[in-house]
């Protein structure tokens, strides 16, 4: 079986007249592997309206990630659940 892990691209730059803020933002798209997101990101570089921006493609994080995060979601519910005498 062949493991699909996604990446997703991350464009980032200074904010103008803002010393030391960054703007990042993810393009709504994701690429089959990392070198597909490397190859699109010199055209979304280009098409962006900003000086100076980097861009960063990082696998989108795994299922066992999202089920930890839910098993802690569940968790601190039914700890709110019990301080509130439900």
């Amino acid at each position: 079986m062949i493991e699909l892990v996604p990446y997703m691209l991350m464009l980032a730059w200074v904010s103008p007249g803002q010393t030391g803020k960054v703007e990042i933002e993810r393009v709504n798209q994701l690429f089959a592997s990392a070198e597909a997101c490397e190859r699109a990101a010199s055209g979304f570089v280009a098409a962006t309206r900003h000086g100076g921006v980097s861009h960063f493609c990082l696998p989108v994080p795994g299922p066992d990630e999202f089920d930890s995060l839910f098993r802690q979601l569940d968790a601190q519910d039914r700890k709110a659940r019990r301080e509130d005498g439900e």
